[in-house]
């Protein structure tokens, strides 16, 4: 399956980064989306890590009772 770059800045910065680590543009785009992958799992992990303070249900801490309406 192909990717066709079509923003001549989003090209011309993929190939600056490619030149720069010394690798092929698809090697890079890997590189770069794994590196992405990574940080954003790392961030989820963070959250996820965090104590719940308060165990209500998102309705119970908005207010809402058991037929959908505010108490």
């Amino acid at each position: 399956m192909a990717i066709s770059i079509r923003n001549p800045e989003a090209e011309r910065k993929l190939r600056h980064v490619a030149r720069m680590v010394g690798k092929t543009m698809t090697a890079t785009v890997i590189e770069l989306a794994d590196g992405k992958l990574k940080e954003l799992e790392a961030r989820k992990d963070r959250f996820n890590a965090r104590p719940v303070l308060d165990d209500r249900s998102a309705d119970e801490i908005l207010g809402y009772n058991k037929d959908g309406l505010f108490d």
